[in-house]
């Protein structure tokens, strides 16, 4: 459940009151659209803040998608080898060891 304090940020020279549970998270976020937003406006020199703000959601999105191929990617690799280590520490799988005779 969102909290009832709103929590004063600027993305691209605007003044927005967001609420959310954890205002630090809250303002991390805006900070990171509004790097963003100055840092795309900067290269396309334009001052069409809709169009600069599509081209973010895109290139936020973009990093999204290649983060969660990164993620699943490691996830599998993870998986796979727990299931080698797994195998190697079942019952069927133990050589015995050869008897110890003391002379």
């Amino acid at each position: 459940m969102a909290s009832d304090r709103s929590v004063e940020v600027q993305i691209f020279g605007r003044i927005y009151h967001l609420k959310g549970d954890n205002s630090e998270h809250t303002r991390e976020v805006a900070r990171l659209v509004d790097e963003q937003m100055n840092h795309i406006a900067d290269r396309i020199q334009t001052s069409d803040s809709y169009r600069v703000a599509v081209l973010t959601a895109l290139h936020l999105a973009d990093q999204l998608i290649s983060e969660r191929k990164d993620l699943e990617s490691y996830r599998s690799k993870v998986d796979e080898t727990s299931d080698r280590m797994l195998k190697l520490l079942e019952p069927d799988q133990l050589t015995e060891e050869p008897e110890l005779s003391v002379n």
